[in-house]
């Protein structure tokens, strides 16, 4: 009991160490995405943190698997090479004995892993794409200034020559490229104007007097003067309103799932997830005790190549699934399979102490 309390304790040391590591360098790459939204804005520190703490379920889908068999092959790497795994086997503890703090708690990162899938995932992500649409709108007026453009609205350039007073503009210039909405590209020219805006809804606009519409067509051109015209900005943001298969609730996507193949792929994506820590915490204690004293380097390292392997095998799942070449079960649930097999392998050899040729 005290052996399986250490061994316990030094894998929880390293997991919360390694998942803390990981969601820091996971949130950094997904805000570099976000930095251009957030120029000029004047984002301030409690809107960072609201979007740092609502990406974090999505991060954990993809930190604790990978933390649990990186944090699996140190310790027992480490172990190896000390030849504490030696003095286990020796002492009559079984291999069983050995892997049962790192297949505990595996089970207890699947549960947590499973509760954060289906039920946090897309309260948080919803929560993160209105904090989003909110940041950008109340500090919209902070993405312009005098006799500058401003292009952080998508596919749109905007042009002030003045600022009198908060949320009004003087000398306005702005050109919008074609897209969905409209089918030729144009410019807009107006005296004066004033931005409101909309964060629950997600919108702003910028209301115009006193101007000039010019349209470009491939052959020709026209103009249109107003004496009040109401532009409508976009971030480049999905409306609130459109969700995404992992903003959308489990139930709901459960009961879609047959007629969206997104959504059945989503589905079967939050299930198979959560397995994967149960599979690599069978699977990475059966691996340490067969390739022989690998070390903390070499366990890291090994645990990067069989991530690596894992994670091309999801991607090129659900690609398959999405072109629907493979059932939507199989896209997602094939490096669970694979992974698996391996797995049960591996730790039937090494409870049956079978002599295997070491790498």
């Amino acid at each position: 009991m005290i052996l399986y309390r250490s061994v316990l304790k030094e894998l929880f040391v390293n997991l919360i160490f390694i998942i803390f590591s990981l969601s820091v360098l996971l949130f950094m790459e997904k805000f570099v995405r976000l930095t251009r939204l957030f120029m000029g804005k004047g984002a301030d520190f409690i809107d960072l943190f609201k979007i740092f703490i609502y990406l974090q379920p999505s991060i954990l889908l993809l930190s604790i698997p990978m933390a649990i068999l990186i944090a699996i092959f140190l310790a027992y790497g480490r172990m190896s090479t000390d030849s504490e795994l030696v003095v286990f086997k020796s002492s009559g503890m079984s291999f069983f004995g050995i892997a049962g703090p790192a297949i505990s708690l595996a089970l207890v990162c699947s549960a947590v892993m499973m509760f954060v899938s289906l039920y946090v995932l897309p309260r948080s992500m919803q929560s993160f794409k209105h904090t989003l649409h909110e940041t950008i709108v109340k500090k919209a007026s902070m993405t312009f200034e005098e006799e500058t453009f401003s292009d952080v609205f998508k596919g749109t350039v905007i042009y002030v020559k003045d600022i009198p007073a908060k949320d009004t503009f003087t000398g306005i210039f702005i050109y919008r490229d074609n897209d969905k909405s409209i089918e030729n590209p144009l410019a807009i020219v107006a005296e004066d104007g004033e931005i409101t805006s909309s964060p629950e809804e997600g919108l702003m606009k910028l209301t115009m007097n006193n101007g000039m519409i010019h349209t470009f067509k491939e052959n020709s051109s026209s103009e249109i003067s107003f004496a009040r015209y109401d532009f409508v900005l976009s971030s480049g943001l999905d409306t609130i309103e459109q969700n995404k298969p992992e903003e959308i609730y489990t139930t709901v996507l459960w009961q879609g799932r047959k007629e969206q193949n997104t959504w059945n792929i989503e589905v079967h994506r939050r299930l198979a997830l959560p397995f994967a820590c149960l599979i690599f915490g069978i699977l990475a204690p059966a691996l340490s005790n067969r390739i022989g004293k690998i070390g903390r380097l070499g366990g890291f390292s090994f645990s990067l190549a069989i991530l690596i392997l894992y994670y091309s095998l999801l991607i090129t799942g659900e690609a398959l699934a999405e072109t629907e070449k493979v059932s939507a079960f199989l896209g997602a649930w094939m490096p669970n399979m694979v992974f698996g097999a391996v797995a049960l392998i591996f730790f039937h050899k090494a409870y049956n102490d079978r002599p295997l040729r070491r790498f």
